[in-house]
């Protein structure tokens, strides 16, 4: 049976929650299954796609690679469905179409105007017709289209051996770990909580910001001074999904003021990786990570300032919170995750 994977992510976000996904579905995929990995290029991203067919169809325009190419491409390739790590479908194509929702929603200030809410639209319009998968532990998403509960999971690499970081990234000995939304608002909470804690653990260990889009780095960039944080934050660079594993690895807390990804994102793998967690509370955050994360009240930047330093300088609370990751991830199993994906897809045999 052949699926056909939407790569587009890889390509033009490959640091963020969907290509993170994108790349746990291509290493999980059931028995059975030849995958077939739709890329936006010409060429090819180095890395982990050793031994998987690809089609290539060049595009930059999101919204006519949604609607257009990826059914062309699964109808020229005869696949039995699409599988997409976006949050959109086309409208009008043939060929079933699954989706795993990743990311965080809303559109990038370049993504904003009449075409890309145009392309917003068109794309929800599709999941009407499509079936979207979500994990166990976090409950059903508001999306149209037909919901179904599939074992959760997170990619195996961040659970595994402890990888090295490439050099040219130069991160910092030791690193606080912030890979989330793009959005200015969620952005600005992070650098005025981060100006709590930086005076007292920032030398130590500055905050790394991952995956951020062009446009938001520029955004940190000229922020970070009015916030008098600017030598205590450090952009990376866009990251092939290879290297995000040990980057997290590398890092001795993961800081998520913000909501979550359903799939791919940065809660899910810092407890993959056995890591401390300072995040906001609310519902879906309690339901996911339990005891094994220190949670604050949404918009209490003072406390999340606090929260960054405890989870760094208090041994217990770290011991407790490793603890409680480990013991958490450890009910995570790959093995059903493939059966329940094995399912979904023999449904459209």
């Amino acid at each position: 049976m052949r699926i056909l994977y939407d790569g587009w992510p890889l390509i033009y976000q490959p640091d963020g929650a969907a290509a993170l996904h994108l790349s746990t579905l291509l290493t999980l995929t059931p028995e059975g299954i030849e995958p077939v990995l739709a890329l936006p290029t010409e060429s090819s991203p180095e890395g982990f796609l050793e031994g998987i067919q690809l089609a290539h169809q060049a595009s930059q325009d999101l919204r006519a690679w949604q609607q257009r190419s990826l059914p062309a491409l699964a109808a020229a390739h005869q696949a039995h469905a699409i599988h997409s790590t976006q949050s959109a479908a086309s409208l009008f194509g043939r060929v079933p179409t699954i989706i795993s929702p990743s990311g965080y929603g809303a559109l990038e200030p370049s993504q904003a105007g009449m075409v890309g809410r145009l392309g917003q639209a068109l794309g929800r319009g599709g999941l009407a017709r499509a079936q979207v998968l979500y994990p166990t532990d976090m409950d059903a998403p508001r999306l149209p289209g037909e919901l179904l509960p599939i074992a959760p999971i997170a990619n195996p690499a961040f659970s595994g051996t402890h990888a090295h970081a490439p050099e040219e990234l130069e991160l910092p000995q030791s690193y606080l770990l912030y890979h989330g939304p793009s959005h200015p608002g969620t952005l600005l909470q992070l650098l005025e909580s981060w100006t709590w804690a930086a005076a007292s653990i920032g030398e130590m260990y500055p905050l790394v910001l991952l995956g951020l889009s062009e446009a938001a780095k520029r955004f940190v960039e000229q922020k970070a001074p009015e916030f008098h944080v600017e030598e205590y934050v450090h952009l990376l660079p866009r990251v092939h999904p290879a290297h995000l594993a040990a980057i997290y690895q590398g890092a001795s807390a993961v800081l998520h003021p913000a909501p979550l990804s359903l799939w791919g994102g940065a809660a899910r793998h810092a407890l993959a990786a056995d890591l401390p967690l300072a995040a906001y509370a609310d519902a879906a955050m309690e339901r996911l990570v339990g005891a094994a994360a220190y949670l604050v009240e949404p918009g209490d930047l003072r406390a999340f300032g606090a929260a960054t330093i405890t989870v760094v300088v208090d041994d217990k609370v770290r011991a407790d919170l490793i603890s409680a990751a480990h013991k958490l991830r450890s009910q995570w199993d790959a093995a059903q995750f493939k059966s329940d994906l094995g399912e979904i897809y023999a449904q459209l045999a």
